[in-house]
């Protein structure tokens, strides 16, 4: 739980600075060279993305749970061909399944893709987190 609150504090740094940088850039008035004041809807949202990002990021980068993803089968023209002049004894055995679909590895990415990663979850961290909240608590 250590590493975790680490962590935690870490990528909470990394997007109070991402956070930041959007909430300077739209509250600057580009035409008089200076900053507006007053706190908008948008800067409600942002704030929820800063407190949503570090779980979004781990859900994204760091969460290695076995998904129980749908994989669909579908027959093919040759198998049916099979079917047709297979015996009745080959037709009552039981179909051999195919071996199930593991995820890669997650592994460190190079650092431009991080900085990608910290971008889009700026502006879509609640969200991430929401799905995920929602496939758990429909799948657990």
């Amino acid at each position: 739980m250590k590493a975790f609150g680490r962590f935690w504090l870490k990528q909470a740094g990394i997007g109070l600075i991402f956070v930041l940088i959007i909430a300077v850039l739209g509250h600057f008035n580009y035409a008089k060279g200076q900053l507006i004041g007053g706190f908008t809807g948008a800067d409600w949202y942002f704030l929820l993305s800063w407190v949503c990002f570090p779980f979004a990021k781990w859900v994204i980068l760091m969460d290695d749970r076995e998904l129980q993803a749908p994989v669909f089968r579908r027959r093919r023209r040759r198998r049916q061909a099979a079917d047709e002049t297979a015996s009745v004894y080959e037709k009552m055995a039981k179909p051999e399944r195919a071996p199930r679909l593991t995820a890669a590895p997650k592994s460190k990415q190079a650092w431009y893709w991080r900085l990608l990663i910290d971008i889009a979850l700026a502006f879509m961290a609640p969200i991430i987190l929401g799905g995920f909240v929602t496939y758990s608590l429909k799948h657990n």
